[in-house]
């Protein structure tokens, strides 16, 4: 394999302002990620602000965090906003029934997350329950929280602490009915969603930004269903769609730190695969909405692995290595990549389930290699997209799952993992560039074109380790980390770096 990759950056093809949003979280009710993980109440031996677990707020503060998606996930649409507002020692004892039948306290409800929010910078996005609610429920939990007038719900929330209105936006009119939301055929979510949004309104100046329930992966049926129904059956009503909710997961063979070099391969082949998620779903909606009115979002993703040893299953607790920094980085670029076509993505979930930013334990928090890279892509956050080619060798079609992404694409063609892939944009004058190199085995000398402009110098911070299985742990929270940022002088608008194997890479530089 030749070890010079080449990545053109090509400035005059503008692809679309990346949206902030597109770092988005999710929070759900599942496993260790509420309790323990954020609240950990005001009695606690454990350091907090308010009962909010402080080290995890202290760590989240540095990546500006946009939006968090809360309370779930399928815990939503058996989740009742009314059990978690109010005394705390006066709220019901429920059973978190789609994950492990573990009690559900209800001492983290509604005003705990605005609290939470509101310390890290984030805009909340709350999924409604459909699924077991009624539109009055979901309805009310909007009054309640957005209406600044007289009202028995403003009364309500003057009374548990909050005069003025929390200034909700996004609402998710269920999640996953189409299974765990209550089985729905496409037709019969359709005409609940639009039941369900004719009694969300506009309260107080914050406008609700409705969220419907897409497909699991490529179920391009689902999204052309929906949307028929909504645009056709009677009349159209896809006006009251904001909003469209996809979601996509990919796993491999092998456990969150034990893999072979073909399982890295699998898995970062499937990441990558989220090209054919956004361009098939884009596409159907299209044909309804080609103005692009209603957005495209992909409010669950992430990597899916064994539950590590010695954790409940149904708590979803894994590990997370340099494999799962790659699949995160992949996705961001292939984000960047179609940033004309997606608004918002929350990465599941923020702590101790699935592909988590930070890991705790007792007294304990760290971050995870997936963290960093949420880290080092801060600067695309609402700069310009610009088209990045990578011309480099395929490392792989997938291997053993080289169906599996096909499948991602409308069109069954599945372009392969290449040694490199990245993405560039541009804002304030400055040139940010992020490269993945997907070999688990191979450096490369990457060498960047920038197109259409000179660039002097710039600088690069990469995320890179030996050891491709290498993760970190409370006795070794740094194993780990972003390195130093060092200095690259370019030759005409040239960029030669070196790159390690498995590793993610961010170059910036100011053009002339």
């Amino acid at each position: 394999m030749d070890t010079v990759q080449k990545v053109d950056v090509i400035l005059d093809e503008k692809i679309g302002v990346i949206s902030p949003y597109l770092h988005g979280q999710f929070a759900e009710h599942l496993g260790e990620l509420v309790y323990p993980g954020l609240w950990v109440g005001e009695n606690s031996s454990i350091p907090n602000i308010r009962g909010l677990r402080k080290a995890v707020v202290d760590a989240l503060e540095p990546l500006h965090l946009p939006v968090i998606r809360w309370p779930g996930g399928c815990f939503a649409d058996g989740y009742h906003w009314r059990d978690g507002v109010g005394p705390r020692n006066q709220r019901p004892l429920r059973v978190n029934y789609y994950w492990g039948m573990a009690p559900e306290p209800n001492l983290f409800g509604t005003h705990e997350f605005i609290a939470f929010c509101r310390a890290i910078g984030a805009e909340p996005y709350f999924t409604g329950n459909v699924g077991s609610g009624s539109p009055q429920e979901l309805g009310d939990w909007v009054e309640y929280c957005n209406f600044a007038g007289d009202s028995s719900f403003s009364a309500l929330r003057h009374a548990n602490g909050a005069a003025e209105p929390l200034g909700v936006r996004f609402w998710a009119v269920g999640n996953e009915n189409w299974g765990c939301g209550g089985r729905m055929d496409p037709e019969t979510y359709a005409a609940t969603f639009a039941r369900t949004r004719t009694f969300m309104f506009n309260y107080s100046g914050t406008n609700v930004h409705a969220i419907a329930c897409g497909a699991s992966g490529p179920d391009w049926a689902w999204t052309r269903r929906v949307m028929d129904y909504l645009k056709n059956k009677h009349w159209d009503r896809l006006g009251m769609m904001q909003s469209l909710a996809a979601h996509y997961y990919c796993g491999s063979a092998g456990t969150a730190i034990e893999y072979t070099p073909d399982q890295w391969l699998e898995l970062l082949s499937k990441a990558s695969a989220m090209e054919g998620i956004i361009t098939g779903h884009r596409a159907v909606m299209d044909e309804f909405d080609p103005q692009r009115h209603i957005k495209l979002i992909v409010d669950e993703w992430g990597t899916w692995h064994p539950v590590e040893q010695g954790k409940p299953a149904s708590g979803l607790y894994q590990q997370n290595t340099m494999r799962d920094a790659c699949a995160a980085a992949l996705t961001l670029d292939v984000f960047n990549n179609h940033a004309d076509k997606i608004f918002m993505a929350n990465l599941a979930q923020l702590i101790n389930v699935l592909q988590s930013l930070l890991l705790v334990h007792e007294e304990k928090c760290i971050a995870t290699p997936t963290y960093h890279v949420f880290d080092l892509y801060q600067p695309h956050r609402g700069a310009q997209a610009v088209r990045c080619v990578a011309n480099a060798e395929t490392v792989s079609d997938g291997g053993a799952s080289a169906i599996a992404c096909q499948e991602q694409y409308a069109d069954g063609h599945f372009p392969g993992l290449k040694i490199v892939q990245g993405s560039a944009s541009v804002k304030d004058g400055n040139l940010c560039v992020t490269v993945c190199n997907t070999h688990p085995t191979q450096p490369v000398e990457l060498e960047i074109d920038v197109h259409g402009t000179n660039l002097d110098e710039a600088e690069d911070i990469r995320l890179a380790h030996d050891d491709v299985h290498a993760h970190n742990t409370f006795d070794n929270p740094n194993e780990v980390s972003l390195s130093r940022p060092e200095r690259l002088m370019a030759r005409d608008h040239i960029l030669r770096v070196a790159l390690p194997a498995a590793s993610v890479l961010r170059v910036m530089g100011k053009l002339n």
